[in-house]
């Protein structure tokens, strides 16, 4: 078989929760070695409950926690099943001594606690890379490893809120909504990849290793980048749009026949406006002044919108995904799970 690109890379691997376990688990799907250190007294909490509770069975498969509970709960399994696992404490002089020896045979050394919990144990950048000079150390902290909030901590729900991403999810003059998706920590995870990619390469050309100091919050709000450069330029502060879209339009979800069947539509072009216009058998709406450009579209969105609806609600909503389809314009019947 092929050699994974990173196989024969080591990870001493101290995240927990979400943000760090993504991307040590994306290191280790290219073929690093990942070494996942925790400690007796303070498990990843994604572990879940030693033991169910009434409340809690839905963790286990089956709701059965079997005889080891620790290693059968669904957030921990899909975030770290493809890594080795030991545990140390680094409250103990035994402990720190053991985590430096294992840093002198690791590339990398990737955790994401507080800012500056590393440093108070003594195991801080300074101090491991005395003991390996090669070594390349990703610390993904909530607010940074500086400034007036470094020691804040988060979750990626509360990141949705502190970096401003809240403020633009939800429906349009709604109060702000989450994504559901955390969004904040798989993007960080993916990020932190990249990161460390770049500094890899930098090790190859320098022989040194070097510290990544990686904000969540930081990236999250780089996340909204055309809303910083237009208030930047406007001064308007940005709210939630609900379906809609600053230049794809019309966009939406459209009611169709049945109860609450809907068909998800999305125009980013003139070919794609115009071919919408010959499927709802009215081509000459495409010279219409009130729609024959986008500026124009997204000033007069609401009344499109109800043509649109009134089009959708006599079909069903794969008949207006095929008939959308066909003439080349993005459209999706929204499907029920279950």
């Amino acid at each position: 078989m092929a050699k994974l690109a990173l196989e024969g890379l080591r990870i001493l691997d101290l995240t927990q929760v979400a943000v760090g376990p993504y991307a040590t688990l994306l290191l280790g799907f290219m073929g690093a070695e990942v070494i996942k250190v925790e400690s007796c007294s303070r498990l990843d909490i994604s572990r879940g409950p030693a033991r169910p509770t009434p409340q809690g069975d839905g963790l286990y498969p089956g709701g059965d926690p079997g005889e080891r509970p620790w290693n059968r709960a669904g957030h921990y399994v899909h975030r770290n099943g493809n890594k080795r696992s030991l545990t140390l404490d680094l409250a103990t002089a035994r402990g720190k001594e053991l985590l430096l020896q294992l840093a002198t045979v690791c590339d990398v050394l990737i955790e994401n606690f507080r800012a500056s919990v590393m440093d108070r144990l003594g195991l801080g950048y300074e101090v491991v890379s005395q003991v390996n000079p090669q070594l390349i150390y990703v610390k993904i902290s909530s607010q940074g490893a500086t400034g007036p909030e470094k020691d804040y901590g988060s979750l990626g729900s509360t990141l949705e809120q502190t970096a401003g991403l809240a403020s633009v999810t939800g429906y349009e003059d709604g109060i702000p909504l989450m994504t559901n998706e955390t969004f904040p920590d798989p993007v960080v995870g993916i990020l932190a990849v990249g990161a460390l990619m770049a500094a890899l390469r930098r090790r190859r050309q320098t022989g040194q290793g070097t510290l990544v100091d990686l904000s969540q919050r930081e990236v999250t709000i780089a996340m909204l980048g055309e809303y910083v450069l237009d208030y930047s330029v406007t001064g308007r502060v940005p709210g939630p749009m609900g379906n809609r879209h600053p230049c794809m339009v019309p966009q939406g979800v459209y009611p169709c026949q049945g109860d609450d069947m809907w068909v998800a539509i999305s125009v980013g072009s003139d070919a794609e406006w115009h071919g919408l216009c010959r499927a709802i058998g009215q081509p000459d709406l495409a010279h219409d002044p009130r729609f024959a450009t986008v500026l124009a579209r997204r000033y007069y969105q609401a009344e499109l919108d109800r043509l649109l609806a009134a089009w959708t609600q006599e079909r069903d909503h794969y008949q207006a995904m095929h008939l959308l389809q066909a003439h080349g314009v993005p459209a999706g019947a929204v499907l029920k799970g279950g």
